[in-house]
């Protein structure tokens, strides 16, 4: 047995070796050009006759910063993706309009990069984070529309690994969306046969699959190269980044992360040195495996991004009863990083090693995360988690917690093992769950730790969501995710296992709101097209107290329906006055009240899919910030 565990620089050799660079440094801190200049005045023309076609009037009129639709991030990861945070920026915009080398992104630094040709980075590059030529692969990292609009452009069947070396077109699979502001938005370098089979002039919405980010159109490494423009505009580029040296200081974005967003983006086990080479394009050997014997070495890998000269990246390999038994530290002083670094070291397993689940945990920058290995045993694969959270809406003065409970259901016939809970977009902030007495809602484990849900069963947990006291979020559906080594993520389900969260500077209402329907299932049945139905809700603002607009919303088939709300007797349900499309109140901090929503088919009949067709009923302030929410399913039978 080998009594200490070694870090990367004990395996300086193989690195060497296998091609591999042994300093960690994957993107060094200063300008890293990605890919050549796009070609715009091709793909100008392209959206000028295509929206003739469409008869579609591009936008004219001039608009502020402040008029644009706030949009979301435009990428998540798959559902077998492995990673924590799939991606990396590496570039932001360059505001500098001189050069060549003369660079200044939204927070006047140099994370962006320039041509001598005059080309001037315009806009946001996301890169894989881990394994990159896997993440290609497997489409580890999916694009997903930022905002609602109609597709003006789209282009597919360029090959997909164009790296510089390798052959193939310069041009690229991409998809470009008119917004309903008019801002003209690019997703660009999309993989190979991933773009999302629709026609130009089809419309889609915030959230829908676009495709999957690549190399396409030659790029150095996968990545979404997402950009907006607005043709009313002298520049016409558009920086959703909001800050000193932006467009202007307001961000575009429903939640602006730091500059500098620091987090553990993959942990992984593998038995042998993992190969993943700075040039994207020279092979990749992840050497993964999860399943172990006694007396065998282990290596593994962590991933982190945005590490500081003052950063530090602790790592700890625990048995099964929780001994620490091996660990590793990476700090940011001796490998100065700015974007991404990784660390890999190794410990071998002593010959009478306990069977079991062991663990790896890390902790960087207030991210805790744990990935499982497993010794004399392996978990069966089929797993199927699905998830719920309640409340799904939370509103809180930046730097306070914001809590909510979470189910996690395992519905198939195997154990899932190796589970994790974690955010599926930015949070500028501490994400944190632990698992729950079901019966009690007390804590039981550790923040973090990942856990097991038997065949058939279901655990409990709290999640607490800490936004750092400078953050901003403007009715932000952050998305989380739900994860098993022996199983695809659970589907993220707006209003069902996401989180609609709203936080700044100032103590705000916070409404905590639960639906009832008939059923007492979450959905709401409607006899026929031509019948209604009613749900019950009661909140509680446990937040500042505040006057706010509470109204119903539907999306998908139900909003073919016909919504109405009125305040009700807490004691008896009947209504206070005459149902309305919205009631707005003041809320008293800390009081209670109820309403009952009513649905009334439109002659139209309204499909079971509980993940698009719901029932939404919001509680929003003057400025249209959400400050609580809950939701329903809705069918007619």
């Amino acid at each position: 047995m080998r009594p200490v565990v070694c870090s990367i620089l004990c395996l300086f050799a193989a690195a060497i070796a296998e091609g591999q660079d042994p300093a960690i440094r994957d993107r060094p801190n200063g300008p890293q050009p990605l890919h050549p200049p796009i070609p715009y005045d091709l793909i100008e023309a392209r959206i000028v006759a295509n929206m003739a076609r469409l008869g579609l009037d591009r936008a004219t009129a001039e608009p502020e910063r402040s008029d644009f639709e706030q949009i979301r991030f435009p990428l998540t990861e798959a559902r077998n993706a492995p990673t924590f945070r799939g991606h990396v920026v590496t570039n932001y915009v360059d505001h500098d309009a001189y050069g060549p080398g003369l660079l200044r992104d939204y927070q006047c630094g140099q994370r962006t990069y320039d041509f001598a040709s005059g080309y001037d980075h315009a806009g946001t590059d996301y890169v894989a984070s881990t394994f990159q030529e896997l993440s290609t692969e497997e489409g580890w990292m999916e694009v997903v529309a930022a905002a609602g609009g109609v597709i003006i452009d789209r282009h597919d069947g360029e090959p997909d690994r164009n790296a510089p070396g390798r052959s193939g077109s310069l041009a690229s699979n991409y998809v470009i969306i008119r917004h309903d502001d008019g801002m003209e938005v690019f997703y660009y370098h999309l993989a190979l046969n991933s773009v999302l089979q629709r026609e130009i002039g089809d419309r889609v919405e915030a959230g829908e699959y676009l495709g999957r980010a690549a190399s396409s159109g030659t790029s150095s490494e996968p990545h979404l190269h997402f950009q907006m423009h607005h043709p009313a505009l002298f520049q016409r580029i558009v920086d959703p980044y909001g800050g000193p040296c932006s467009n202007g200081p307001d961000t575009i974005w429903q939640h602006q992360h730091s500059y500098a967003d620091p987090a553990i983006t993959g942990i992984f086990s593998h038995d042998a040195a993992p190969v993943r080479p700075n040039q994207y394009g020279s092979p990749e050997s992840p050497n993964f495996e999860q399943a172990f014997e006694p007396g065998a070495e282990v290596f593994a890998s962590i991933f982190v991004r945005d590490l500081d000269p003052d950063g530090v990246v602790s790592t700890v390999i625990l048995d099964p009863a929780g001994n620490s038994v091996a660990t590793d530290t990476l700090n940011g002083s001796t490998y100065p990083v700015i974007a991404s670094a990784r660390s890999v070291f190794s410990y071998t397993l002593p010959g009478n090693a306990p069977g079991g689940t062991w663990r790896i945990r890390t902790t960087f920058a207030g991210d805790i995360r744990e990935r499982a290995f497993y010794v004399a045993r392996e978990p069966e694969p089929g797993a199927r988690a699905a998830a719920a959270v309640l409340p799904g809406s939370r509103s809180v003065q930046a730097g306070n917690p914001a809590t909510v409970f979470a189910t996690v259901v395992n519905s198939s016939n195997v154990a899932a093992e190796g589970c994790w809970i974690g955010p599926g977009a930015p949070f500028d902030g501490q994400f944190r769950y632990r698992q729950t007495d079901p019966a009690t809602n007390v804590p039981i484990a550790e923040e973090n730790v990942i856990f097991d849900i038997p065949a058939g069963g279901v655990r409990s947990f709290v999640l607490s969501l800490t936004p750092a006291a400078s953050a901003v979020a403007e009715s932000y559906d952050l998305p989380l995710r739900y994860k098993c080594d022996n199983g695809d993520a659970a589907n993220m389900i707006s209003g069902v296992n996401s989180i609609l969260l709203s936080f700044g500077p100032t103590p705000v209402p916070d409404i905590i709101a639960i639906a009832i329907t008939p059923s007492g299932d979450g959905i709401l049945r409607v006899a026929d097209e031509n019948s209604a139905s009613a749900f019950a809700t009661a909140v509680s603002n446990v937040g500042a107290a505040g006057t706010l607009t509470v109204r119903p919303v539907a999306r998908g088939e139900a909003a073919s329906m016909r919504l109405r709300i009125c305040e009700t007797d807490p004691g008896t349900g009947a209504c206070l006055a005459q149902a309305s499309e919205t009631i707005s109140r003041a809320f008293a901090s800390l009081e209670t009240a109820s309403f009952a929503v009513f649905a009334r088919a439109q002659g139209e009949a309204v499909g079971f899919s509980p993940a698009n067709t719901r029932i939404r009923l919001i509680a929003e302030d003057a400025g249209g910030t959400v400050r609580g929410s809950t939701s329903v399913a809705v069918r007619t039978d």
